[in-house]
């Protein structure tokens, strides 16, 4: 079972050991209620800003976590943009990830729109901090 995904892909942990691994429930508890792995619980990572998630366009009063070339419907509404990697590449997108919610957070936005991130190789890691991120607190 891949506790939680990380900087490794599942893909290529899965070529290695020739199975399939089993996906944890996202708050995957030990026998004592501990979580079986940092960084499980729901609400992790999470800036004060709400964090939307998949966003198709950008409200007024929201800042943009962007990826990849595609300009969203509203983009020039944004109280910031940054783009994770503007070639789509998920190595530099997962490098990216913290310190740009950060500093989107920073400038106080009304909510942090989130573009969509591809789900295979380290986009499920990224995609696993990002709803972590936006649990409702």
């Amino acid at each position: 079972m891949l506790l939680r995904p990380g900087g490794l892909s599942r893909e290529r942990i899965e070529a290695v050991l020739g199975a399939a691994l089993a996906r944890p429930p996202m708050e995957a508890e030990s026998d004592d209620g501990q979580p079986l792995a940092p960084g499980m619980l729901a609400s992790h990572y999470a800036p004060r800003a709400a964090v939307r998630l998949r966003a198709q366009e950008v409200a007024p009063g929201e800042a943009l976590l962007a990826f990849g070339p595609e300009r969203l419907p509203g983009v020039e509404v944004a109280a910031a943009v940054m783009n994770l990697s503007p070639t789509a590449d998920l190595d530099e997108a997962a490098a990216n990830l913290f310190g740009y919610l950060r500093e989107l957070d920073a400038k106080r936005p009304r909510a942090i729109a989130v573009m969509p991130i591809p789900e295979q190789g380290l986009g499920e890691a990224i995609n696993d901090r990002l709803r972590r991120a936006a649990v409702a607190r």
